[in-house]
């Protein structure tokens, strides 16, 4: 049955998080990497199923770098905001998790076009998970409950858009009352999608503005988790370029003055190390450090 495992309570798999609400799914049907869902650290992402072009340039922004890094983010596979942060994950390898109102099974996974999307998701090194057993029906009362167990998966939420009544709010309130921190995107006071999360800033909820922010609220050094991830894999050649180069633009004559590696191979070095994110090119042969 697609490789389906089920997780009870005393299971060593089950996510530790997830066992502090008072009313933890038991059991916990999983396919996928299970060790993921006891990672830390998580961020949940949640959002309007009718998302903006707003919603999507914000996710980009704010949780790229984040992802880049390795963060997973937990969502719920839905259209709009879900299905936009579960894609930037696939985009750069980063393992993602989503939590489903149905059974997660291929043939009762909801909705039924992201079918293609969740199995994507598994064979990334993700996980899809759900308090309801293969074959079961995506009911309209599974979804409530489906947001407890995204609320409670990680420490903190983070609400990209939202109207005034949406699901999304059950999903930041509840994460409030499991002790979690609850961010929000901030929007136009005239956009209908960004009355929820300016209502939840105005209750107290963290503005995100900032991919420096999304760090802070995980406790992140973003310097230093950029920097393991990418010595970790550098040549010799990619080494030197990098220890020459800071945060002031260098042309690559210079470049090439400084590290005395003929043109070609600087040049060569240069591309992939951008292709890692090591450094930007900021055109007119100039780089930066990142």
């Amino acid at each position: 049955m697609s490789n389906i495992i089920t997780l009870t309570l005393d299971d060593p798999l089950y996510p530790v998080l997830l066992k502090e609400i008072s009313d933890p799914p038991n059991p916990l049907y999983v396919r996928g990497n299970a060790q993921l869902l006891n990672f830390s650290p998580l961020l949940a992402v949640v959002g309007s199923r009718k998302s903006s072009v707003y919603g999507k340039q914000a996710i980009d922004r704010l949780l790229t770098p984040l992802v880049k890094n390795g963060v997973p983010l937990v969502s719920g596979l839905a259209y709009g905001i879900d299905s936009i942060a579960h894609n930037l994950c696939l985009s750069y390898h980063t393992p993602t998790i989503a939590v489903l109102g149905s059974g997660i099974d291929d043939a009762t996974i909801y909705p039924r076009l992201h079918v293609k999307l969740a199995n994507a998701i598994i064979k990334d090194g993700g996980v899809i998970i759900s308090e309801y057993p293969a074959g079961t029906a995506p009911l309209q009362f599974h979804f409530p409950a489906r947001n407890r167990i995204i609320a409670a998966l990680t420490m903190s939420t983070l609400v990209v858009q939202a109207a005034a009544r949406s699901g999304s709010l059950i999903t930041a309130r509840l994460a409030l009352e499991y002790g979690r921190d609850v961010a929000a995107v901030p929007g136009a006071i005239t956009d209908s999608l960004s009355a929820g999360t300016n209502q939840l800033i105005q209750q107290g909820a963290t503005p995100l503005l900032t991919p420096e922010d999304a760090f802070a609220m995980l406790n992140i050094d973003p310097v230093a988790t950029a920097s393991n991830r990418v010595s970790a894999t550098l040549t010799d050649q990619q080494k030197i370029v990098l220890a020459a180069m800071s945060s002031t633009p260098l042309h690559v004559d210079q470049l090439v003055a400084i590290t005395s590696l003929p043109s070609p191979v600087l040049s060569v070095t240069l591309t992939e190390l951008e292709l890692i994110d090591a450094v930007d090119h900021l055109g007119g042969m100039k780089y930066v450090k990142k």
